[in-house]
């Protein structure tokens, strides 16, 4: 979809300290030929639970939001996303980060975003639609945060990266602000659930420790979608979304200034966010991600902050953000920064 007048007013970032790959290995974490593949450097590690860091997060972007003239209130549209465990089961983590951020009263429902690692653009689309389809909405506040502590194994996890801790907000707004969005686009190829499914049965009780690598290797061995096929349809979801949101922005990919992308490995970066395009921006955010880690659902609204934080957009920059997530979904997003 093509939008207007649709801005990003303010963002935010938290991360933990930045530990480096070298302490896992000797401690045997993790494997020194696996950590050559991936290329990670260090990984964002925080003690404090994901809710603290969203809100941390939040208000860096709720004071630069108020520095464009967009004031966030009881009457701001208010979503929250996350992959992993908030630090309380069967809990509204959202509803207390919307109290710590907003207030106590609050004129709608705050609304959690379950997009796996594509929550940034996830949770941008529905509050972009949001505000174009309820002018009543002065705008929109987004935070995500995740943490990957033990007992969940951040190295193995999922094969290709290393999961990072840290959160990132954004209040998306009308009228102006630092980045516009020019479109945003997102499509869904079910045939790949699986890979995060597996054999395993429906259960009772949350897996404390879910086996990510062994879901993939079951569903691949089943033959219902062969890896090779599995390759195929994930560049064809990079290829369409990116394509479409081009298109639908007026941006040639010669036009785009920067790229960012889910944070993962070298390899699995290379594989599955540059071959499937003809042409990628000269300039990325996969340096900064082997020096944090994955971290979940945040990358990209991470990566903004960053660029902004850095300055490293001149007025009239283009930024592709493009999204992947469990499921699986394929999201792409063309911003300008024309407020910058």
């Amino acid at each position: 979809m093509r939008f207007d007048d649709i801005w990003i007013a303010g963002t935010g970032g938290a991360l933990g300290d930045l530990v480096p790959v070298e302490r896992a290995i000797e401690d045997g974490s993790y494997d020194p030929e696996v950590a050559e593949s991936t290329g990670v450097v260090s990984i964002s590690q925080s003690t404090v639970a994901p809710p603290e860091m969203a809100v941390t997060a939040g208000r860096q972007a709720i004071k630069e939001a108020a520095e464009c003239g967009a004031e966030v209130g009881p009457d701001t549209y208010y979503l929250h996303s996350h992959s992993h465990f908030q630090g309380l089961d069967m809990w509204p983590a959202a509803c207390w980060i919307g109290r710590e951020l907003i207030g106590t009263k609050l004129q709608g429902m705050p609304v959690a975003v379950s997009a796996a690692s594509n929550g940034s653009l996830a949770s941008l689309e529905i509050a972009a639609g949001a505000l174009v389809a309820r002018p009543e909405l002065p705008n929109a506040l987004i935070t995500i945060a995740d943490r990957f502590a033990p007992p969940t194994d951040r190295w193995y996890l999922s094969p290709g990266m290393v999961f990072g801790d840290g959160g990132a907000a954004a209040v998306v707004t009308r009228g102006g602000g630092k980045l516009r969005l020019l479109s945003l686009v997102s499509e869904t190829d079910t045939s790949l659930e699986g890979l995060s499914r597996g054999d395993e049965p429906f259960g009772t009780f949350p897996q404390i420790q879910p086996d990510m690598r062994k879901r993939t290797r079951e569903f691949l061995a089943s033959g219902e979608v062969s890896l090779r096929e599995v390759r195929t349809r994930s560049a064809d979801g990079v290829r369409n979304v990116v394509t479409r949101a081009l298109d639908e922005a007026g941006v040639a990919m010669s036009g785009v200034d920067w790229y960012a992308t889910p944070f993962v490995g070298r390899a699995l970066y290379r594989d599955s966010f540059v071959r499937p395009l003809a042409e990628t921006p000269r300039n990325t955010l996969a340096g900064l991600g082997l020096t944090i880690g994955h971290l979940g659902p945040a990358d990209q609204l991470y990566g903004l902050s960053y660029l902004l934080k850095e300055e490293l957009l001149q007025p009239g920059s283009r930024v592709l953000l493009l999204g992947t997530g469990m499921g699986f979904t394929f999201s792409a997003a063309v911003l300008a920064a024309d407020g910058v």
